[in-house]
């Protein structure tokens, strides 16, 4: 089982090999590498493909409380454990929280970014109070029930979407090692909202008009904060998990900006 200890945390990952350019996908929380396993089967044979675990996600271990700098250290921790020198970076949600963060603090190792269905400002009062309710109650009984349809549902909502096998993870962990995780999403975060003009790699904003956790517009907004975005493509009724639900249309829009680069 590939593990790699980097930054004091045994980190899980996948890598399809090849010399051809290197793209690393980041998640979105509660999730794991596997949500990406659409996109790596398509685009494997030209790109070479990296998907982990994040911290406290998957198989990857959370000892302490981290935020979302310490998880972009993670990133360019396991570009430099697998020896790429420079790769695109795809990250959805907190994944995309944390691959902001690579690309300011490591600019010369990011070809460019894809920011699909995720933010950059802070959680309102309103949000915080809603997700603090949720993991409260996570933490007391465990991602059942409601809970688990709360989560899935603001990943896939009204899709179709199967989630038990990803409900089936979350309830095959104790709840409590959920807690870094949470912490993370309630509190891992600073304000750099006025340092997207910093970030100068290509950007590429992907995000489902039917996302329930941020709705297009955020896409739109951070879109005209960074000058090198290549603007926002749009995928009509797509949700949070864009890579599972619509695999082929999300798979065009990175394939298309990679082409472009």
């Amino acid at each position: 089982m590939p593990l790699a200890e980097i930054n004091g945390e045994q980190l899980y990952y996948e890598d399809s090999g090849g010399d051809g350019p290197a793209i690393l996908f980041s998640h979105g929380a509660f999730m794991d590498h596997s949500m990406w396993a659409p996109q790596v089967g398509a685009l494997s044979p030209t790109y070479r493909c990296v998907t982990w675990d994040e911290r406290g996600c998957g198989m990857s271990t959370a000892s302490k409380s981290f935020t979302y700098w310490d998880s972009a250290a993670d990133a360019i921790g396991l570009l430099n454990e697998l020896e790429i020198t420079h790769a695109v970076l795809v990250g959805m949600s907190q994944g995309g929280w944390l691959t902001q963060r690579a690309a300011l603090s490591a600019p010369d190792r990011v070809r460019g970014l894809i920011l699909q269905g995720t933010s950059v400002k802070l959680l309102s009062e309103e949000e915080t109070t809603g997700y603090t309710q949720l993991s409260t109650a996570w933490m007391a009984m465990g991602p059942v029930g409601e809970i688990a349809d709360a989560v899935a549902g603001i990943q896939f909502s009204a899709t179709g979407y199967d989630a038990s096998g990803y409900v089936a993870k979350w309830q095959g962990r104790p709840p409590g090692d959920w807690k870094e995780v949470w912490n993370a999403i309630l509190g891992g975060r600073d304000e750099i909202e006025g340092r997207l003009g910093e970030i100068s790699c290509p950007v590429q904003f992907v995000h489902g008009t039917a996302d329930m956790a941020f709705p297009v517009s955020v896409a739109h907004e951070m879109s005209a904060l960074v000058p090198s975005s290549r603007g926002v493509v749009e995928i009509e009724g797509g949700p949070h998990a864009l890579s599972l639900t619509h695999p082929d249309q999300l798979t065009s829009a990175i394939r298309g900006f990679l082409q472009s680069l």
